[in-house]
């Protein structure tokens, strides 16, 4: 059993690269438009956990959860962080389908 790290930003990023090169051109449109300069922000279940934002629409943000191998949207808290990870291991095509339907 290989044991868990977390992702480094640098992870984070090229997983996003490739996550963003599969979405369909009028998704990938969208969410360049969503993304901000990566930045890390708390876990409230896990003091000790973080996770990198690297996206934000209505409110939410939107981060990879390095646990669940997947893309996660989320309401920040009142202390600028999420209570806990999502656990939904979403494709970022998935979440781009929720927000903004179908591309074509």
């Amino acid at each position: 059993m290989t044991k868990w790290t977390p992702s480094t930003r640098g992870d984070v990023e090229a997983l996003l690269q490739d996550a963003v090169s599969d979405l369909h051109e009028a998704h990938a449109v969208r969410f360049r438009a969503m993304v901000v300069p990566m930045y890390a922000i708390p876990v409230a279940t896990d003091p000790q956990d973080s996770v990198f934002v690297v996206a934000e629409h209505a409110g939410k943000v939107l981060y990879y959860s390095d646990i669940e191998d997947g893309w996660e949207l989320e309401v920040l808290n009142a202390h600028g962080g999420i209570d806990y990870r999502g656990s939904s291991q979403f494709e970022l095509s998935h979440l781009m389908w929720q927000l903004f339907g179908d591309p074509t």
